[in-house]
């Protein structure tokens, strides 16, 4: 009996103790989150003042403003072809596209600075790309250019001293609001002090909690095994989860691209209009983007699981590169690049599988293409080294530098980033093929010299047949 009740006192003082712990920790908790609310609020109030991008990237529109200028100046004095002027006009208009929409409109509104300049720019813009089309695809001679450049610089004439009377308004207000935010934080240096206090208290409790637990040995025990049933029911999760992105992503994203198709020729026969052709033109080529980096990752990830089959057979490699040629001629037209092919007499009869050889010949044609000055040329040469076929796809770039060469087939990886424009990719592409090629018992190599172009090249075991 008397041991009933002492056990009895025992679990009384110790569910108080927990309740006393308990009632401690909920408090400490409340004074904590009431702290981190506050602070939160000050916090967010100076991310919009800290907030960098609309100064950065006015910046940048003052800067390519300049430069379109500038490159407008030196093709009416024919130092510069008329090619490069389109693609500086683009990246202008994208900058000022930027900072009308989204997130950094309402920064600016905030900030409550005089934004006409912007609304002014992008008018004279869509009155001056009509202009500039003309300007590129004309084969005027001299004086009918400079003429045409003129009109256009005086177009221009003018947005300059705005856009820097614009930047300097907006740096005035970002300082104001910083200045505010310190104001705010000295009052709350005392609160901040309040919770260095109330996280070591709450250190403490945890403590104290955690030797609590540490007593209860089933528990720990049925944690366990949850934490083991739940971690195999989210790797099935993810299996699940990735083959319903297999199966389901892609048809959507190529229902999208199709309509865009069907609908900017609908309106090419109908109304004509060029801003819409524009836009659409964009959304079908991001579409492109986006499908292109869903089935990068899709492919990465099956490669990293083992999950990619390779299917041998007896194949005519000079047969397989005919095809990815062929498979790429479309995407090179659109940048006007063409495809010379240099093949041997004699057949290369390789035990491969053509289908994933393919895929590593048309992500190495399209590289080039993407590298290659509009009207060059992207050789490829199919011969024979002793007992290997070997391709070589040659393109005439801007070259890769010897330290990128090391990293070129890293996942991720991009050497010369923003150097393609609009043709940019995920960084997937040279690791996936890399990777196929080992699958295939192939190599895979890179030569460049920066400046002059990069030849990359595979190699595969001829058959004994051949």
């Amino acid at each position: 009996m008397a041991t009933e009740e002492h056990y009895g006192r025992v679990n009384y003082r110790s569910l108080l103790l927990r309740a006393v712990i308990l009632t401690s920790f909920l408090c400490a908790v409340t004074f904590g989150i009431g702290v981190i609310y506050k602070l939160g609020t000050e916090v967010e109030n100076i991310q919009t003042a800290e907030q960098s991008d609309p100064l950065w990237i006015g910046s940048q529109l003052q800067f390519e403003l300049l430069r379109l200028e500038r490159d407008l100046g030196e093709v009416a004095l024919g130092y510069k072809p008329v090619s490069e002027i389109s693609n500086r006009f683009d990246i202008a208009w994208s900058r000022i596209n930027v900072l009308q929409v989204g997130k950094l409109q309402r920064l600016l509104s905030e900030f409550n600075v005089d934004r006409s300049v912007l609304s002014d720019l992008e008018a004279t813009f869509v009155l001056l790309d009509p202009a500039i089309i003309d300007l590129v695809a004309s084969d005027s001679d001299h004086t009918q250019r400079v003429q045409n450049v003129g009109k256009i610089l005086a177009e221009l004439e003018g947005f300059d001293g705005r856009l820097r009377s614009f930047l300097i308004s907006l740096a005035q207000s970002k300082n104001a609001a910083m200045a505010d935010f310190r104001s705010g934080l000295l009052s709350l240096s005392a609160a901040i002090a309040y919770l260095g206090a109330t996280i070591l208290t709450l250190f403490f409790i945890f403590v104290i909690l955690l030797w609590l637990e540490i007593k209860s040995s089933r528990r720990t025990s049925e944690a366990m095994t949850l934490l083991a049933q739940e971690a195999v029911s989210a790797s099935e999760m993810k299996m699940n989860f990735m083959s319903v992105v297999s199966h389901e992503l892609r048809t959507p994203m190529t229902s999208i691209l199709g309509g865009l198709t069907l609908l900017k020729v609908r309106i090419n026969k109908t109304t004509q209009d060029p801003t819409t052709l524009k836009l659409l033109e964009v959304a079908c080529r991001n579409g492109d983007r986006l499908l292109l980096l869903v089935n990068d990752i899709l492919d990465a990830q099956a490669l990293s699981e083992g999950k990619v089959a390779i299917e041998r057979k007896v194949v005519d490699l000079k047969e397989v590169v005919t095809t990815a040629v062929e498979n790429c001629n479309p995407y090179a037209n659109k940048l006007g690049v063409t495809y010379e092919v240099v093949a041997t007499g004699e057949k290369l009869v390789t035990y491969t599988d053509g289908a994933r050889v393919s895929q590593v010949l048309v992500n190495l044609l399209s590289n080039a293409a993407k590298f290659t000055t509009s009207g060059d040329v992207v050789s490829v040469k199919v011969s024979k080294s002793e007992d290997k076929a070997r391709v070589e796809i040659r393109d005439k770039g801007i070259g890769i530098s010897t330290d990128e060469q090391k990293h070129i087939f890293t996942p991720f990886h991009q050497a010369n980033p923003g150097s393609t424009a609009g043709n940019k990719s995920s960084g997937l592409g040279l690791s996936i093929t890399k990777q196929l090629m080992d699958l295939l018992g192939g190599e895979i190599g890179v030569q460049s010299v920066e400046g002059e172009g990069a030849m990359f090249w595979i190699e595969l075991d001829l058959h004994p047949q051949s």
